[in-house]
């Protein structure tokens, strides 16, 4: 799979989780059809298992999270960064 002519791998366009924020309530992980997530632990928390699964330039999971403890990076920045390794 690419994205504009670049490999996936080569895109660091992919969640973070903050785990002390995360409550474990599963929202991210109902709410990605791509299969970016898992619940896992004791108490469960968020995991990113899929990372390259994310679309790029998708955020939406930011929004649907009641803790705010998902973020992606810069999307300007990814771009940029693209720019330069062409």
């Amino acid at each position: 799979m690419s994205w504009l002519n670049v490999p996936r791998e080569m895109i660091p366009w992919y969640p973070t989780i903050d785990e002390s924020k995360c409550i474990g309530c599963g929202a991210c992980v109902r709410f990605c059809a791509h299969d970016v997530f898992v619940l896992e632990g004791n108490p469960p928390k968020a995991k990113v298992i899929n990372p390259y699964n994310c679309v790029v330039g998708c955020n939406a999971c930011d929004k649907i999270c009641p803790q705010g403890a998902i973020s992606h990076p810069d999307i300007k920045e990814v771009i940029a960064m693209l720019r330069r390794t062409k």
